[in-house]
Parts: C-alpha cells; structure tokens; sequence
C-alpha cells in the first residue's frame, strides 16, 4: 500500500517554503480552507509580510546594503502601524492655524511646514505648533540661493527639519541628474555627508525621463530619488546612505505603464504601485 504524500505531510518549514513563492491573494486561499496552512500563516511573520505588502499595493525594492536590514518582523509591524497610523489621530485635540498664500508644492516634516515653487526658485520653511523642546527652523530662500549651479535647473526639493538638511535634485544639460546636500539653517555643508552631492546613476535606455519627474524622500541616513517619465513607462528608484557614501547602494528599475511611489519601512523601502 503506497504513503499518502502531500502538501500537509511535510515539515511545517517546507510548507512555509512553498507558500512564500504564491501571491499573496493565493496564500489567502490556501491558509482561509485548511487549518493546518492557517497555522504555518500564524506562525510565520514573512509570510504576514508577503501578504501585507501585496494588500497594500507595494514591491520590496532590493536592499544591496547588506550590513543594514530590518529584521522581517519589524518590517510588518512598520506597515501596520502605517496602515492604522490614522486610526490613533485625536481629531479633539486638533487646532486651526492660519497659513499664509503658499505654492502648490508644500509639506509638512517633523513639524514644519515648507514650500518650494519651482516656477519663481523659491522655498521657504516655518515651525507651526512645534514641540517645546523641538529645535525649529524658520526661513526663506530668495531665486538663486536654493542651488548655486550656474544654469542648473531643480527639479525637486526635500526638506527635513530633524536632521537640519536640505536635498536639492538638480540638472544642468537635462542628461545628468545631481543632489545636493546642506543644512537647512544656514545653507552650509551638511558636516554628516558623505559628500556635498550624490551621484545619480545613469541607465541605459533611460534617456530624457529626468526632466519628466523626481521624488525624493528621506528617512534617517537613506534618501531615495525615484524618476519617472511623464507617460509612466519607464521608471527608476535609486536610494543612497548620504552620510557613508555618495553613490547609491540600490537601483531599481522597469518599463511598465503604472502609476509608482515609493517609503522607506525602517531602513527598508517598497514600491507603491498602481495601474
């Protein structure tokens, strides 16, 4: 009489093993019509992970820092505090300021609010409702001072007030994208850079997609520039260590038709991708 041999009759690690290789909707299934797939789901916080992303829309960029990763479980815990983080906004304890006329490009960052208007080469940042004990920041650049590159053209601006640093993406012949690095209250030299500037990696069959769009985002010492061409079919995110190096340590790239963004997840970064 042959053995009965099957999925549920392998070691719950093999059973793991497999089921990280489905899409998430698939492991769903799997784990919702057998308790025994229930368990090994349960008891795996990569598998929670996979189906997390793929719920929230996102791709895992591939990290090649390898001396620097979140452990799988606080990556999970990281999206759900973010798919949750407006379920714990206290709307009672809410105030209302009054904000002056702003460009249409502005933010908000660590308590400040800042503004940049590419049209007229200026910026500005203002503390609203800081912390007692927060340092802040008040200031506002004139045309010219954001980047002092004869004929450069910016492109983007990232301001983050908890670690006094300004990014500007910046292009002088529309071929060669640069980001520079200072502080944001006096326009100095960053003294935790690598370098004043970052080197963006140019790829191949990537021509001309710069001067469509750039998004930068910060979180700690990793700053991510991800650009997109003006009709979504080709893209590419490259993220940097600015305070150790000033080449990236990750490139990520395709040609397909969607809609991309892109957050960092502790020192981890995913892709937000929408059709």
């Amino acid at each position: 009489m042959k053995s009965k041999t099957g999925l549920l009759s392998l070691a719950e690690e093999i059973q793991f093993y497999i089921l990280r290789f489905l899409p998430y909707r698939d492991i769903l299934r799997c784990t919702s019509v057998c308790k025994a797939l229930r368990q090994t789901y349960v008891s795996s916080s990569e598998l929670q992970y996979i189906v997390e992303l793929g719920g929230q829309c996102l791709i895992p960029v591939p990290n090649a820092d390898l001396d620097n990763h979140t452990s799988v479980p606080e990556r999970l815990q990281h999206l759900r505090d973010k798919a949750h983080a407006w379920f714990r906004v206290d709307i009672l304890s809410a105030k209302t300021i009054s904000l002056p006329e702003l460009p249409q490009l502005r933010f908000i960052a660590d308590g400040h609010l800042c503004s940049w208007d590419k049209e007229e080469d200026t910026a500005t940042i203002n503390p609203i409702l800081p912390k007692p004990s927060q340092q802040t920041i008040e200031r506002n650049w004139l045309p010219g001072t954001l980047c002092t590159v004869p004929n450069s053209e910016k492109l983007c601006v990232l301001m983050d007030p908890a670690q006094n640093l300004i990014a500007v993406v910046y292009t002088i012949d529309d071929e060669t994208l640069f980001i520079n690095l200072r502080t944001l209250d006096d326009n100095s030299p960053h003294p935790q850079a690598a370098g004043p500037t970052l080197s963006v990696s140019k790829l191949a069959g990537y021509e001309n997609m710069y001067s469509d769009s750039a998004m930068l985002k910060v979180m700690g010492r990793h700053i991510g520039l991800l650009c997109v061409s003006s009709d979504y079919r080709t893209w590419q995110l490259q993220i940097w260590d600015w305070q150790h190096s000033t080449s990236p340590y990750s490139v990520f790239n395709d040609n397909h038709r969607h809609s991309i963004d892109f957050c960092f997840l502790g020192i981890e970064c995913s892709l937000s991708s929408t059709i």
